[in-house]
């Protein structure tokens, strides 16, 4: 009998020898993504390690809409329904990349997901692609949404639906059909449904009269509104899932921001500020921080460490278009922009707005208190103490990040103006439509409008966004009375003169 089990055992411990290597060589072995020297290519389509957690096996992706095109933002257009940009050849829309694990390649989202942008000047233009720009389309959670629909949609999403609409457009070999019928659509199915348990907080009726809340805050039992196109609520995920730390009814929802000009944050001799409230002041721990937010690992940091250098790299150098406001414009050209005007709104512009928001001035890129600027704090109660002492400690599998740059403020940062053209809707919630609005005191700014749609406002600065426009049919909703969502406060350049905004308001347009 003892050796019949040790034969047993060793019949076993073979098949383990074999079948362990085999599993790692078809299912999980890291294949290099091909070799570029075009730093906007990494940017759109580079792998940022997050295949394993966040990676869809490239013919389940390619058929999901197709399958389940209820659940996709206004039910049409495919991904395009999500806002990212689709350049005509390519097999992925930005912010996607393509990376083989194994035999099997997996799609998952990058950085460029969020941030890039689109823009039209005229109606009937085609959109122009603006990389690396504020996400003004994008609707982030409506992809999530869309995917944790999907994984609870069991009886629907299943081996031989997906497998049918596959083989429709693909002649995929036998042994590939049997992976995909037998492992991984199941295990595509199960983590679409984890995936729905993870982020079911955007969604959970919140009681905020609970315990552990500090006797100043408000009791409301409501929903969290909607991010909708353009928005994100970047920290509460990794609260929740990767730190490890309870819902605290707090909202996040902030506007998706460029990554335009970061070379100017090089001197030495200052410590500049990153994220809305200035939650980070390090370029790399906020690029890092991100991919993990992502589902970025330490093994998948291994081969996506020079990716993420060459995406820091980029986004140093990367500039927005040039406006298209110019004083050399026709008079008659909705983009014309008097050179008088020009000149008085640059000094307006450098007596009451570098001091914070150009590269020069003595508060660019520090945190501004919240009690200055008036503006919607719920952003800034998202980032708590605990959430910063527990990333600033975060291990994964035993590895220390080494954060040493997150802080916990009181107030937003004073950002940068590079492409102020292209940033609409303003403020850090994206709770004012226009410049010309974000000029008008708060109590007459607009409570309800649309945000999402891409056509430039020649006349106010930003996007069209107004009720009763083209905005409506193209657009999403969004109400300022909404928690998280006022537009009051950054009062600055309010009390000026009829005739100093406009100047102003020409000059903004130009940047």
């Amino acid at each position: 009998m003892t050796r019949i089990i040790s034969i047993i055992l060793a019949i076993v411990l073979a098949l383990i020898a074999v079948v362990v290597p085999l599993a790692w060589f078809v299912l999980l072995r890291p294949v290099p993504q091909p070799a570029t020297n075009d730093p906007l290519r990494v940017f759109d389509h580079g792998s940022i390690g997050n295949e394993s957690a966040q990676g869809i096996p490239y013919w389940i992706w390619r058929v999901l809409p197709t399958l389940f095109p209820e659940y996709l933002p206004g039910n049409q257009d495919g991904y395009g329904s999500i806002g990212v940009y689709w350049i005509a050849g390519e097999e992925l829309p930005v912010g996607f990349s393509k990376k083989t694990l194994g035999v099997i390649p997996r799609v998952a989202p990058n950085c460029a997901f969020c941030h890039q942008g689109t823009y039209r000047l005229h109606a009937d233009d085609p959109a122009t692609f603006v990389p690396a720009g504020a996400g003004t389309r994008v609707n982030v959670q409506g992809f999530l949404r869309f995917l944790t629909a999907i994984g609870r949609d069991k009886d629907r999403f299943t081996a031989d639906r997906v497998m049918t609409a596959i083989t429709a457009i693909y002649d995929m070999p036998l042994g590939e059909r049997l992976l995909y019928r037998y492992l991984l659509i199941p295990a595509v199915r199960e983590g679409f449904a984890e995936q729905a348990t993870r982020f079911a907080w955007m969604d959970a009726r919140l009681d905020c009269s609970l315990a552990g809340r500090t006797a100043d805050t408000p009791s409301r039992t409501s929903l969290r509104p909607d991010w909708g196109p353009g928005r994100i609520d970047p920290f509460n995920p990794a609260k929740y899932f990767n730190l490890k730390l309870p819902d605290d009814c707090t909202i996040g929802n902030s506007d998706i921001m460029p990554l335009w000009h970061l070379d100017r944050l090089t001197d030495p001799g200052r410590e500049y500020s990153l994220h809305w409230d200035g939650l980070s002041t390090s370029l790399r721990e906020t690029a890092i921080s991100g991919a993990i937010g992502d589902g970025m690992d330490y093994q998948g940091y291994t081969g996506a460490k020079a990716t993420l250098d060459t995406i820091m790299d980029f986004v140093r150098l990367q500039k927005p278009p040039p406006s298209p406001f110019s004083a050399e414009r026709a008079d008659d050209d909705p983009y014309h922009v008097d050179a008088a005007q020009l000149k008085k709104g640059k000094a307006v512009y450098a007596d009451r707005c570098a001091a914070c928001h150009d590269p020069t001035g003595a508060r660019f890129r520090t945190v501004i208190s919240a009690t200055e600027l008036g503006t919607d704090r719920h952003r800034i109660d998202m980032w708590t103490e605990a959430a910063k002492q527990r990333y600033t400690q975060y291990r994964e599998g035993g590895y220390d990040w080494g954060f040493r740059a997150f802080h916990k403020t009181n107030g937003y940062n004073a950002t940068g103006l590079s492409g102020l053209w292209l940033r609409g809707p303003y403020l850090h919630n994206g709770s004012v439509p226009t410049l010309r609005d974000l000029l008008s005191p708060p109590s007459e700014r607009p409570k309800l409008f649309y945000r999402g749609y891409d056509l430039v406002d020649p006349a106010n600065g930003g996007f069209v966004s107004q009720l009763g426009t083209v905005a409506e049919r193209f657009g999403t909703l969004y109400d300022t009375s909404l928690p998280g969502n006022a537009n009051e406060g950054h009062a600055y350049g309010t009390d000026l003169p009829a005739n100093d905004k406009e100047a102003l308001l020409a000059f903004l347009k130009t940047l």
